[in-house]
């Protein structure tokens, strides 16, 4: 309403102008879960850096905080500070964050399960054992082991949803909107990884799962012990929302002043918030080194490889000129959904549609007229403007790009009678060039250039 003026003078008013920008929403938060050595259990804790997990997840005092296992603090002459440390055991969990910040990871949500206790004196015994057990008594003995080692946490890891403040495991994500990848390092057990497809799913965010971490241990998926049934893995995993990777990362330990093999999820999620950050979330996250890596615990060739490609089953590679790289960017649908074949282009959609969805949250219970409908057009048009400017869209111009409609044709007057507004968008989004064909042949001098 107006104001109403008595007194001469000039009168300063604010008026709406009616433009409310969309934002990008975030997509390189990742939410972990899995078991750690300390910390608060069943509640999503914001990380920002390592030396804050390790304070929060790790917890005895050392100087500098480099690896999961820390390293000695020194006095100023060098000299070794003796403190109390707790037992050596790291969980996978730390290392997926750990190899997150060093691959270019930002900010994370950890979800700690479970406190693994120290266990070590008894799983030597236990390992000795197994070394001299007959075939038929070893699978109880490595059930003893996993139960030790906190392997076997998979109710844990699913957890309840029992509400607000009562979540747990897995569901404590629910209370963490902003959360765009879901990473459970070293988890390949079947039932947990099911139920991360079936979250990521209802949550439209994406997920990245690890390959066991043996091909023998593919028989847990009822599938055969090679690559042909890696190649099967990806049936058994499929999803718009997913991508496998494989194999599991060599990195250093300095405690045993040699190499162990890592999951590889975490430095993938690194490499993931990397590329969003210096080229945006449409750049396929792969040709890209990963650090840390000192080795792979398979190494495949271009043989090998096809198949594995081909059922969406992304290869970490080792080659002499460039290094360790991600050498696949395809989700674990790509070859019966083609659509969403490609990890960047379902990641770029769930961008936008999470932004739209944050964005336009003001026109809720606003009159559903034409004025309504022009606003809603143009601040979408004005951002999907901005993804193509950028690179996200393909397209010779932004009409080949995308399109947005909202007008009477989209609104019937039945739909605007139930409080409903439809805004129709089609997007192109860039594809990776997955293969580069050259076309090469002989030419005699004679020839014209054309």
């Amino acid at each position: 309403m107006a104001m109403e003026y008595y007194t001469p003078g000039v009168y300063v008013e604010e008026v709406s102008s009616g433009s409310k920008p969309l934002t990008a929403a975030p997509t390189h938060i990742v939410g972990f879960l899995g078991a750690t050595r300390k910390g608060v259990t069943n509640r999503p804790i914001m990380i920002t850096s390592w030396s804050q997990y390790f304070n929060n997840f790790i917890g005895y005092k050392l100087e500098d905080k480099m690896t999961p296992r820390g390293t000695v603090e020194k006095d100023i002459d060098g000299n070794i500070v003796k403190e109390e440390v707790p037992y050596n055991k790291t969980t996978d969990l730390d290392w997926g964050v750990y190899a997150f910040f060093a691959n270019g990871g930002a900010k994370c949500y950890v979800v700690s399960v479970k406190n693994i206790e120290d266990n070590s004196s008894e799983l030597e015994v236990l390992k000795k054992e197994l070394s001299r057990a007959k075939d038929k008594t070893k699978d109880a003995i490595n059930k003893k082991i996993e139960n030790l080692s906190g392997t076997n946490i998979t109710k844990e890891l699913i957890g309840t949803d029992g509400g607000p403040n009562k979540r747990t495991g897995l569901k404590c994500f629910k209370d963490i909107p902003e959360i765009a990848i879901l990473v459970a390092p070293g988890i390949t057990t079947p039932a947990v990884q099911q139920e991360i497809l079936s979250y990521a799913e209802a949550a439209n965010i994406f997920t990245i799962l690890d390959a066991p971490k043996r091909l023998s241990d593919l028989k847990e998926n009822s599938l055969s012990g090679d690559l042909n049934g890696l190649s099967g893995l990806s049936a058994k995993c499929a999803s718009k929302q997913a991508a496998l990777y494989f194999p599991w990362i060599k990195t250093y330990d300095e405690s045993i002043d040699g190499d162990i093999e890592v999951a590889p999820s975490g430095f993938i999620a690194g490499v993931y918030a990397r590329v969003d950050n210096n080229r945006g979330v449409h750049k396929a996250p792969a040709n890209e080194p990963v650090r840390l890596a000192t080795g792979l615990a398979y190494t495949l060739n271009d043989s090998e490889q096809e198949s594995l490609n081909m059922n969406g089953i992304n290869i970490i590679r080792d080659f002499s000129d460039k290094g360790i790289v991600v050498w696949g960017a395809r989700t674990t649908v790509s070859m019966i959904d083609p659509e969403w074949r490609y990890i960047n282009v379902r990641r770029l959609f769930n961008m936008i549609e999470r932004t739209i969805e944050i964005g336009t949250g003001w026109a809720v219970f606003e009159p559903n007229d034409a004025k309504l409908w022009i606003a809603l057009k143009r601040n979408t048009v004005a951002f999907l403007n901005r993804l193509y400017r950028a690179g996200a869209l393909a397209g010779a111009n932004k009409d080949e790009a995308f399109f947005v409609k909202c007008d009477a044709s989209t609104n019937s007057q039945e739909n605007i009678d139930a409080g409903i507004v439809t805004v129709e968008i089609g997007i192109a989004p860039v594809k990776p060039a997955e293969f580069i064909v050259f076309k090469i042949s002989q030419k005699s001098p004679q020839e014209p250039v054309e």
